[in-house]
């Protein structure tokens, strides 16, 4: 029978909320919440056939809109359809969550709302993923461990204009290096202003109070200088004096906030303390990795580590604006006193490029901090800590047990690690090429590689480019001729040379023939000047005592001659007197005679001339009457 119209179909209605709630429908009947907005049928008796007694809940529109829960009412069973894998118990009792919890478990940032397309300011919604995960008191950041989770931040580029903020307990894990990227634009204005020559204060109708503290770059200004104070419309108060007058200059202020701050326990949402007076409030067990970190402007930082412990960096690149008159700094980290500080940090195979420091600490007494497998490159200075260490109550030792492993550093202009104060510091593995030269290779060597201004700290089985470039004593071509050595290592430390050297020895006459060249140490950071011929500042080059261990094995080439020795040098600078030894044993047959191979060492000034009265560098020389061979030889320093 056909139907033509059925004005109405009648089902069951009211409140799932309401009263009793929802009651038991008959088979087949349906009924309509109409406080919850849902659609229910009945499933009928067990004597029909039913597996049980129940009303089942049909999906709507409703369910699948913005205020519907149908993720929460679907069961999820990882690897169901795998009979191999029991989740439960036994296999007719697997565990069951719902689709809900299991997404919910996996938390990216584009949950929060960023766009990682390099042009929506991803700043509010970065952060407020990173506040609701770890400063939420309902969140992870409450005291129990199984809430904390991680945030993913996917591929892309996140475009943010302020800084940052991470408190303790973060998990962060980008995309990987160059694949998720944080691209840092602080604020910057362009102002106009005049200063006089040597002066300290800016000339200049933009002058406001809320600019203190912002970096200032133009004409005239040195590196690093920041506002330190305002008088309203007239002028800026400066850190630095002026290197030239100006009138009528443009400049540019920039903000001075970090890309990355991170703060410590008593922060809360919209309130954020860097700062840290006790060590429970420390920032701490944070792990950051994949992911990379820039920005263009030549004097911000991108990772701000005040007082930081026991946390893990991963697989991060670093890139800074540096352009050579800038402040640019890869990592900061600093301290309170030498219990709440920077110490048991990680940082693994994190690469730095175009940083004034790669990794910085200026006076405080930060401690146990590893870089492992990390690349620094095309920057001012690699690791410089303790540069401006003093003494006192709260900062006793200075930075300590820093353990540099495994890094390389190539294309730095000044030291690749400058070690100002502390003991128990060490570079060990690494690689250093083209580091200490401003630039230039090491025909243009000015610094040392490696800097220790402190005792008890070492280096061993690190390799130098310089050695090979610089050993020679007897260089007469472009670009090595004549080229002072300046040292490799450096400062009050123990150094081992990378591997064993080999040199052809020639028969000789009566004369000596130098091999080797030996640097001194330098108590100070003395530079060369290429351009005037001359030491650059106060420095009047090695003011130290140095000592050198050479093992050595000679084969002789025409007969069955070997010998086997230890050469030791002691040289003094102040006074002018080195003296040496050389400890050998020998196999020999026949007429030959050990004592036809000598040594004699002796000192050259920067120039490469033998001196006793401008000691620059050490010259081993030796005498072969018998026949040639091969010396095969190894060195230790102490100085």
């Amino acid at each position: 029978m056909a139907v033509y119209q059925i004005s109405r179909i009648q089902i069951r209605r009211g409140q799932a909320n309401s009263g009793t709630g929802l009651p038991q429908l008959a088979s087949g009947e349906m009924a309509w919440a109409v406080d919850t907005q849902e659609l229910y049928i009945g499933s009928g008796a067990v004597s029909e056939g039913a597996p049980a007694v129940s009303n089942i809940k049909v999906i709507t529109q409703t369910d699948l809109s913005l205020t519907g829960n149908i993720l929460s009412t679907i069961q999820y069973i990882y690897k169901y359809t795998n009979s191999g894998i029991n989740t439960g118990i036994t296999a007719t009792a697997p565990t069951l969550q719902t689709l809900s919890s299991k997404l919910d478990s996996i938390v990216s940032t584009k949950d929060f709302g960023t766009a990682g397309d390099d042009a929506t300011d991803d700043t509010a919604a970065l952060q407020r993923a990173i506040l609701q995960l770890f400063l939420n008191a309902a969140g992870p950041a409450s005291s129990t461990s199984s809430n904390r989770v991680v945030l993913n931040i996917p591929a892309g580029t996140f475009y943010i204009t302020s800084t940052i903020y991470i408190p303790s307990y973060a998990t962060i894990i980008g995309a990987g290096m160059d694949k998720t990227i944080i691209d840092y634009h602080p604020p910057q204005i362009t102002i106009t202003g005049s200063i006089a020559f040597g002066g300290a204060s800016l000339t200049t109708t933009s002058a406001n109070s809320a600019y203190n503290g912002y970096f200032i770059t133009g004409p005239g200004i040195p590196n690093g200088t920041t506002i330190t104070g305002a008088t309203a419309g007239t002028s800026f108060t400066l850190n630095n004096q002026s290197t030239a007058a100006e009138t009528n200059a443009s400049y540019i202020l920039t903000y001075p906030g970090p890309a990355v701050q991170f703060v410590n326990d008593s922060s809360s949402i919209g309130s954020y303390d860097p700062q840290v007076s006790q060590s429970i409030t420390q920032c701490r067990q944070v792990i950051m990795k994949e992911l990379t970190i820039q920005t263009a402007t030549g004097n911000n930082t991108l990772m701000q580590m005040n007082s930081v412990k026991d946390s893990v960096f991963e697989h991060i690149k670093l890139i800074g604006g540096w352009t050579g008159n800038t402040t640019s700094i890869g990592i900061n980290m600093t301290g309170v006193t030498n219990l709440v500080t920077c110490t048991y940090n990680i940082f693994r195979n994190i690469v730095f490029t175009g940083h004034n420091y790669c990794v910085y600490d200026s006076s405080y007494d930060i401690s146990n901090n590893i870089f492992s497998n990390c690349h620094f490159t095309n920057s001012f200075q690699g690791i410089s800590l303790g540069a401006s260490w003093t003494q006192t109550a709260n900062t006793p030792n200075g930075p300590c047990q820093t353990e540099i492993i495994n890094s390389r550093f190539y294309n730095i202009r000044q030291q690749g690690v400058y070690i100002g104060a502390g003991s128990g510091n060490m570079t060990s593995g690494c690689i250093f090429q083209n580091v200490g030269c401003n630039g230039g290779g090491n025909a243009l060597a000015q610094y040392p590689q490696v800097y220790y201004a402190s005792y008890g700290n070492s280096s061993f089985n690190d390799q130098s480019d310089r050695f090979n470039d610089l050993g020679n004593p007897n260089q007469g071509t472009a670009p090595y001729a004549l080229v002072p050595y300046v040292p490799e290592f450096s400062g009050h430390v123990r150094y081992t040379s990378f591997g064993v050297n080999k040199l052809y020895l020639a028969q000789t006459t009566s004369a000596y023939i130098s091999i080797i060249k030996l640097p001194f140490a330098f108590l100070a950071t003395p530079t060369y000047n290429y351009t005037s011929g001359a030491l650059n500042g106060t420095s009047t080059g090695p003011t130290g005592s140095i000592g050198y261990a050479i093992d050595y094995i000679y084969n002789s080439l025409t007969s069955n001659y070997t010998r086997r020795g230890t050469i030791n040098i002691t040289a003094d600078a102040v006074n002018k007197t080195v003296t040496m030894t050389d400890e050998y044993d020998f196999t020999v047959t026949g007429s030959s005679n050990s004592t036809t191979l000598d040594f004699a060492v002796g000192f050259v000034d920067y120039s490469g001339a033998t001196t006793t009265n401008t000691p620059w560098t050490l010259v081993l020389s030796y005498q072969n009457t018998f026949d040639s061979g091969n010396l095969i030889f190894s060195y230790t320093s102490v100085s």
